[in-house]
Parts: C-alpha cells; structure tokens; sequence
C-alpha cells in the first residue's frame, strides 16, 4: 500500500508522464515492482497509459476521488470564490493548505493577463516563505512548535527572503495584526503575494487564500487594497471550513 501511495503522489507532483523506469529509479524500486504497482493502479483506472509513449500518468479514478475529497472538504463551494476574486482583480488566485513544514497548493485559478505567475496545483514551497504559510501560521495553536525547529538563520529561496528566524516571527505577528499576510518576493522573485487565513469555528487557521502578483503592478497602494479584498474572500471561504474535517495538521 505504501508503495502504491507512492506512486500515485510521484506521478501527481510529475508535470510529464512517467515511464515505469523512470518511476523505479525516483522511488528506489525494480522495474518489476514498479511494473507491478502500475498494472494494480492501472487496473483502478487511478493510473492511465499513454500507448504512444508507454508512459504514465494520473488515470480518471484519480480525478475522481480528488473531486469527492474536494466535496468534503468544503474545497468546491471555495473554488467560485477563488474565480470571482481573479476577476475582480484580473491576477492568480490559489488555495493553499499546510503540510507538515510546507504549503501546498490545492486550488488555482490563473491570471489571464499576459504577464503572470505560472504555477500548478500541487506545487509545494515553505511555509516561512510564502503569503499563505505565514497567514496559516498567524492563526494557529501550534505555530511556536514549529517556529523552534527554525534554525537561527534561514535558508533564503529568493535574495528577498526573510533571513532569520526572529524575522519571520515578527512577520507572523504583523499578519495576525492586519488580518492578512504579505510575501516580498520571499518564495519567487518578481513576484509579491497577499494572503489571508480560513478559519474554522474555533478561529483556527485551515487554509489561506493567496493572490499573486507581478512586482511591477504591486505597488503599496495595491497591496493594502488586495489585503481588505482577500480578508473578505477569506471569511467567506470559512463558512464552508466542514466543523468535523480539518485540513489544518
């Protein structure tokens, strides 16, 4: 079982089809192991094959119960919010969950301007260096545990990074004044990010939206504005935060 899992998240964090190869030598297996966990997800249909290239990739079983898992979790009564919040602003929108020391993108809606932030559902960055992982941080109970297993000093993805850990301390306090988080071209250069948590009933964080944003059209004047508009996104998408199913670890 744990194998198969595996594969399953191997090939769905994969932007290209997967040979049984190429999937034995990134999980360590024999060709013929690998072969015979793709046959019993193939035969699932949670794996397809492409006859042209003898490669693989997700199969529709697997659309099929990220769709259910979305209903339960409330993600697809989120989704027409995240669509209205892109057009009214004409930028990227995602819904990003916390897993475990990163955020993971879960929901996307793209921009549609010429000049964007590409990025694709299942995207995984750190939390201490994204809009969405310090406004899940701002509101939740466990954030000083994870705040001590920061080193002193971070390791920086962009030149704009936050660079110790008593920096993103303070950050995560300035978002939990605000209400909303804001990214600096900390996880990507070039492009600036605001982000607010959905809460459950308890006033923990379970998610958080996140606009992103090319740098060279987020003045300051813009990001205060994005801020009010995602706060009122986010309260919103917290009404649908199921009482019984937490995302939140």
């Amino acid at each position: 079982m744990g194998r198969a899992l595996s594969v399953l998240r191997l090939l769905s964090d994969s932007r290209t089809e997967l040979s049984i190869s190429e999937v034995a030598a990134k999980l360590g297996l024999s060709s013929g192991t690998a072969n015979r966990i793709i046959r019993a997800l193939a035969a699932e249909r949670l794996v397809a094959r492409n006859p042209q290239t003898e490669s693989y990739f997700l199969g529709s079983g697997a659309v099929l119960l990220g769709q259910a898992a979305q209903r339960g979790f409330g993600l697809d009564k989120m989704m027409p919010i995240l669509k209205r919040l892109n057009q009214e602003t004409e930028e990227s929108v995602n819904l990003s969950i916390r897993d475990s020391r990163e955020s993971v993108v879960m929901l996307r809606v793209q921009s549609t301007l010429p000049l964007r932030f590409e990025q694709h559902t299942g995207a995984r960055f750190p939390l201490y260096s994204t809009a969405s992982g310090k406004a899940i941080l701002a509101f939740s109970p466990n954030a000083e545990a994870y705040l001590a297993t920061l080193p002193t000093r971070l390791d920086k993805v962009t030149p704009h990074s936050l660079g110790t850990r008593k920096d993103f301390e303070l950050a995560i306090q300035e978002t939990r004044e605000r209400g909303f988080s804001i990214d600096e071209q900390e996880n990507v250069e070039g492009v600036r990010s605001v982000g607010a948590p959905i809460l459950d009933e308890s006033g923990i964080a379970q998610a958080a939206i996140v606009i992103q944003v090319p740098a060279v059209r987020m003045p300051a004047s813009r990001v205060k504005d994005l801020g009010k508009r995602i706060i009122i996104a986010a309260q919103e998408a917290s009404s649908f935060v199921p009482p019984d199913r937490p995302l939140a670890p």
